[in-house]
Order: structure tokens, then C-alpha cells, then sequence
């Protein structure tokens, strides 16, 4: 009787044991299924980026393979019509040339001083227009190849927001952090080493050391702005001396018509850029030592304004110059540009 309620009850802790282990494999079997489902559902949204990227690959060489085709037709077209006037002026003096020859036969029996008074008058005349004409091929200086290499494929915006710690006193960032204006009156803020205390500018509260970045700012219609890169060590106290050997790497525009980078001339080089870009891109890869800028009002045709060249060490920030709000002509906000989600 003892040993049959031994066994009985032995065999009770075995089943509760059992049924533990067996509650444990489940639990673990569950979490293995769910693991294995997000490893899916990773993969699944991998491929489909993927092929989002790869699509906007497809779009990106279709809308060049069109505009080098349209400035290919361009260019020959006018290297043709170039090649067919020269043709039209190069056969008309091959006609006065024959002329001449005619009039050299009329003179050949004519006396060596009426040779010499009207024959060698004609030729000299002749032979003056011939050295005077040039044949120019002229190919449109749109056909740029250079310009589309330097334009780099650049899927990933960045999404930046200003540092406040950054910011001069007058300087007012939204709440989303990613709009900026200039006030008349000063902040309350404290006086933190990053911070600008004259020029009215900010950086973003990220920053880069290595890699490919791009970046976008609405400027819109704001009369005054500068956007680019600065380097930790440039100093941000007092007026700015911008240039890239002082850790600026900068492109402005003032007076509302005039662009300009921020090279090591005394005075900014004047830009040529189409129009009035609302929005500017910024592209930087480091290791190149390079940040252009862009007018990406249109997507599919982001043009070049504007490369730096140089070489980066250690920690670089986007930077932003909101520029003196002039009593109003100038208060419009700086606001970068947002990746879609």
C-alpha cells in the first residue's frame, strides 16, 4: 500500500515536471515563431526598399538618358548648321576664286603695268577675305557631361533639426525643430561655447565624420541666406571669417538676385544659377573632400550651382545663416526639408 502511494505520488511530481518542460517548449516554440515571422517580415520590407531604390535608379538614368539625348540633338544640330554656313561661305570664294582665275586670263595679254594696276588689285582683295575667314564649330556649352557625372546619386535625405544650443539670441526654432526665423527681439539663452553670438546663424544637431550625406533647405523666396558646412573647430564667436581654410564651407545669396561661394578670394565668387531655386540641396562625401550644392526644385532634374574641393578632418556640422531679419524684408524662415516617411 506504501509503495503504491509512493509510486502514485512520485509519478504526480513527474507529471507536474512534464507538463512544466512541456509549457517551457511551447513558450519557446512561440517565441521562435515569432521570431521567425519579424525575420520574414525584415526581409519582406528589405526587398520591397530595395526595389523602391533600384526603381528610382531606373528613374533617375531614363530622365538622363532623355536630357543627354535632347542636348546630343541640340548639339548636332547646331555643329551642322555651323558646318553648312561655313560650307555656304567657303563655296562662295571658291566662286571668286574662279573669278580671279577669269580675270587672269583676261589680263595675260593686257601690258605688265595694266596687269599689275588691275589685275593684283583684284587678287589682293580676294585673297584678304580668304584670310580673314575661320571655320568655327560651335557646340553648346549645355552639353555638359561633366556636370551630370558630378551629380551623385543620392537616395537617403538626411533628417536633420537645429541645435538650439547653437542658435544666436534672435534666433527662434519652431517647435518641430526644423524651421528657423530671425526676431527682433533676443532669446533668453545662455551663453554655451557652440553658441553664435553676432552672425544669426545655427548648425544642426548632427554632425558627421565619415561617409555620404544630403540634406535639403527650403530658402523659398527669402531675400538672404547662406547654407553649407562648418567644421567643429571654426570659430562662431564675433564676426565670421568664411572661408574653407577657416573651417566654412558656405554658398549665399543676398540683395535677392545674387549667389555666391564663399571661397579664399577676399571678395565671394559670383555664381551663375538659372532663376530663383526654392529649395537647396547639399551634398557631402567625405572621404572625396566634397560638398556641392544644388537647386533641387525638381527632382528629376537637380542642377549643379556650386563644388568644394577640399580636404575634412575631424567633425563637420550642416550650418545655417538665417541672416538679419531687416525690420521684415528678410523674415521669412529657413526650414529643412523633411524625408518623407
Amino acid at each position: 500500500m506504501q509503495l503504491t502511494q509512493r509510486v502514485s505520488r512520485h509519478l504526480s511530481q513527474q507529471q507536474v515536471l512534464l507538463q512544466e518542460a512541456q509549457l517551457k517548449t511551447e513558450k519557446t516554440v512561440a517565441l521562435l515563431d515569432r521570431q521567425v515571422a519579424e525575420v520574414q517580415d525584415t526581409i519582406s520590407r528589405f526587398k520591397i526598399s530595395v526595389r523602391e531604390q533600384l526603381n528610382i535608379m531606373r528613374s533617375y538614368l531614363d530622365v538622363m538618358e532623355k536630357s543627354l539625348a535632347q542636348e546630343a540633338d541640340k548639339a548636332e544640330h547646331s555643329a551642322t548648321a555651323a558646318l553648312v554656313g561655313e560650307r555656304k561661305t567657303m563655296a562662295h570664294y571658291l566662286e571668286q576664286l574662279r573669278q580671279m582665275e577669269g580675270v587672269l586670263k583676261d589680263v595675260e595679254e593686257q601690258e605688265q603695268t595694266e596687269f599689275l594696276r588691275v589685275g593684283s588689285s583684284n587678287m589682293a582683295h580676294c585673297l584678304l577675305k580668304l584670310a580673314r575667314t575661320n571655320v568655327c564649330l560651335a557646340i553648346p556649352s549645355s552639353l555638359s557631361f561633366l556636370s551630370f557625372c558630378n551629380l551623385p546619386y543620392v537616395p537617403v535625405l538626411e533628417n536633420l533639426t537645429f541645435d538650439p544650443e547653437s542658435a544666436q539670441q534672435n534666433l527662434v526654432i519652431f517647435a518641430d525643430g526644423k524651421s528657423v526665423e530671425c526676431s527682433e527681439h533676443k532669446q533668453a539663452v545662455s551663453d554655451e561655447p557652440t553658441r553664435f553670438d553676432k552672425a544669426n546663424c545655427l548648425v544642426s544637431k548632427e554632425s558627421f565624420t565619415e561617409g555620404e550625406h544630403y540634406w535639403e533647405v527650403m530658402v523659398e523666396d527669402k531675400p538672404r541666406w547662406s547654407l553649407g558646412l562648418i567644421s567643429e573647430t571654426a570659430n562662431r564667436k564675433g564676426k565670421l571669417r568664411v572661408s574653407p581654410s577657416n573651417g566654412f564651407w558656405i554658398v549665399g545669396f543676398k540683395e535677392g538676385k545674387v549667389y555666391m561661394a564663399h571661397a579664399e578670394q577676399n571678395e565671394p565668387r559670383v555664381l551663375c544659377v538659372d532663376g530663383q531655386p526654392k529649395k537647396i540641396g547639399i551634398y557631402l562625401r567625405f572621404s572625396n573632400g566634397v560638398v556641392s550644392f544644388f537647386d533641387s526644385d525638381d527632382k528629376d532634374n537637380v542642377k549643379l550651382m556650386c563644388t568644394f574641393n577640399d580636404r575634412f578632418f575631424g567633425r563637420l556640422y550642416p550650418f545655417f545663416d538665417v541672416c538679419w531679419h531687416d525690420w521684415g524684408k528678410n523674415a521669412q524662415p529657413l526650414k529643412i526639408f523633411a524625408p518623407q516617411s
